[in-house]
C-alpha cells in the first residue's frame, strides 16, 4: 500500500495565533524560501480517507510542517500577507512528505463574528 494523495482545503490567517482563542491547528508553512506562521480555523479533505486533524497530526512534529510548492506567483500571495490576513489555500498533499501541491490560494473572510 504506497502513499495516497488527498485533496485539502485549508482555512486560517496569518501570524500568531489570537489571544484566548484556540485553533484548529497552529502551523509553519515554508513558501518561496520564507517561513509563515499559519492558524488553521478550518480544514477538510475533499478528496481521500483522512480527517484534516489526522493530516496535523502527521506534520506536527516537523518545521516546517508543510513545504507550499507550486506557481511562486500565487504562492506570493501566502509570503507577502499581511498578519491577521484570512487566507483559504487549496492543494493536494500525498501522506508521508510534507509537499502541498497548492491550486488555489484566495483571500477569505473571517469566519467569526465579532472580529475587528
Amino acid at each position: 500500500m504506497g502513499s495516497r494523495i488527498h485533496q485539502l482545503r485549508i482555512d486560517g490567517y496569518v501570524g500568531p495565533r489570537a489571544e484566548g482563542r484556540r485553533e484548529m491547528a497552529d502551523l509553519v508553512l515554508r513558501v518561496n524560501g520564507k517561513d509563515v506562521s499559519f492558524q488553521v480555523t478550518s480544514a477538510s479533505v475533499i478528496t481521500g480517507n483522512l480527517h484534516a486533524a489526522t493530516v496535523f497530526d502527521r506534520v506536527r512534529p516537523y518545521r516546517p510542517n508543510f513545504f507550499l510548492r507550486g506557481d511562486r506567483s500565487m504562492l506570493s500571495k501566502v509570503q507577502h500577507a499581511a498578519p491577521g490576513s484570512h487566507l483559504r489555500i487549496q492543494g493536494h498533499w500525498r501522506s508521508g512528505t510534507r509537499d502541498l501541491m497548492v491550486s488555489s490560494i484566495e483571500a477569505s473572510p473571517a469566519h467569526r463574528a465579532g472580529a475587528h
